[in-house]
């Protein structure tokens, strides 16, 4: 047979697919120093486009990417104009973050400020007036805050505070809650249902959690969500509110993600709050419970998911004493207090929901990290299902 024009497949050793192998993954790694490096140029580079081309703020000298978030990119700038160097927090807002949600944020950021609220990161208005911008070279909104002071020592997942930091936390969101009152969303908003939004969406979570369980994912995260689903909808239908108490209930502007990792300290107190990207309107007593699930709570170990009801009172306590001196925004009703048990509950499905629609919404996310996130809040869902006369002592404690 006439072999000239074909290739012999010649079968490789061991030691040739191992020489193979180690060549692949030295290219791997060549190619994503190389990929990481031009991500950084790039954005170093979009960073000083927006800043020096939309804002009167001076020539960026440094910037440097804050981690920690997981819906938009934020970034630290450095600037100097006229020989003074100035720091600004500049957001790069997630691809489909609407315009209206960002306006709805800034002109709350603007009215809490304009009522004697100063501890939030206020807008710097771009060179037309604007409070963000949207530039040809990006599909993403911009927008550019005044840089807060203070440190940042906590995360959402490391979240356990000193005493005084507790009281002077639920007295920052008493003063927040306070100085948001009245603002009006006319056609802004977040794309959530119509305020108020959690009883709503509690309503929607036992359909989309049922669907999510369909998805095909071979995973360790899919594994332990669709054993965990029937208890998971079991307790989800034990909690509502009703309609009579929900009428009783105080409705205001939220922070909507009121944990230690966006907040400042000094000295044992709040000095900073930022990251409105979850504000929204609803009942205040979910911004109050959304914050104790974030920050009462034990993350890792044999106690992961057990709350702590001292400091759950440590916090209620301080927030009902500020509003008592301020004499404006009424405390916490006794509707509201009798419904703080099931609202801590719709709280933490509120976490739960975001855990799980993030984690199937994009198959690139870490498998165990999302799958720690999700065991939590499972152990602290059966926490609260079997301390909820713990929950109610706590309320029935700062009544006044």
């Amino acid at each position: 047979m006439d072999t000239a024009k074909m290739k012999r497949l010649v079968k490789m050793d061991s030691l040739k697919s191992y020489e193979l192998l180690q060549r692949v993954k030295q290219l791997a790694g060549d190619a994503l120093e190389i990929q990481n490096t031009l991500e950084s140029s790039f954005l170093r580079e979009q960073v000083l486009e927006v800043v020096e081309g939309f804002y009167d703020l001076g020539k960026v000298v440094d910037t440097y990417e804050i981690f920690g978030g997981y819906t938009n990119r934020s970034f630290r700038v450095v600037v100097e104009q006229n020989g003074v160097t100035r720091e600004y927090f500049l957001r790069k807002y997630k691809f489909g973050v609407s315009k209206k949600e960002i306006l709805f944020e800034h002109a709350m950021i603007n009215h809490t400020a304009a009522n004697g609220f100063h501890l939030l990161a206020t807008v710097v208005p771009a060179r037309d007036g604007d409070t963000f911008v949207s530039p040809a070279i990006s599909k993403n909104n911009f927008a550019v805050f005044h840089f807060l002071e203070g440190e940042d020592k906590y995360s959402w997942d490391k979240p356990l505070l000193e005493d005084s930091e507790y009281e002077s936390g639920a007295e920052v969101l008493a003063s927040f809650h306070n100085a948001s009152q009245g603002f009006e969303q006319h056609d802004m908003g977040r794309l959530e249902p119509i305020v108020p939004g959690i009883l709503e969406l509690i309503h929607r979570y036992t359909q989309s959690f049922s669907d999510y369980a369909k998805v095909d994912r071979n995973t360790k995260f899919h594994t332990y969500f669709t054993n965990a689903l029937q208890s998971i909808l079991s307790s989800l239908k034990a909690y509502r509110i009703s309609r009579e108490d929900a009428d009783r209930m105080v409705i205001n502007p939220v922070h909507g993600d009121y944990h230690p990792g966006n907040l400042k300290f000094s000295g044992g107190r709040v000095v900073g709050v930022f990251d409105l990207d979850w504000a929204k309107i609803d009942f205040r007593l979910f911004d109050i419970c959304l914050a104790l699930i974030y920050n009462s709570v034990y993350w890792g170990g044999r106690d992961d998911g057990n709350m702590l009801p001292d400091k759950c009172t440590l916090f209620l306590k301080s927030y009902q004493s500020t509003l008592v001196n301020m004499g404006s925004l009424s405390p916490l009703n006794n509707i509201e207090l009798d419904n703080f048990p099931t609202m801590m509950a719709m709280a933490n499905f509120y976490l739960l929901n975001w855990e799980i629609s993030d984690y199937y919404f994009d198959s690139g996310r870490n498998d165990y990290e999302y799958l720690a996130y999700l065991k939590h809040n499972v152990r602290q869902l059966h926490w609260i299902d079997s301390h909820i006369k713990e929950l109610a002592a706590v309320a029935d404690s700062v009544r006044v």
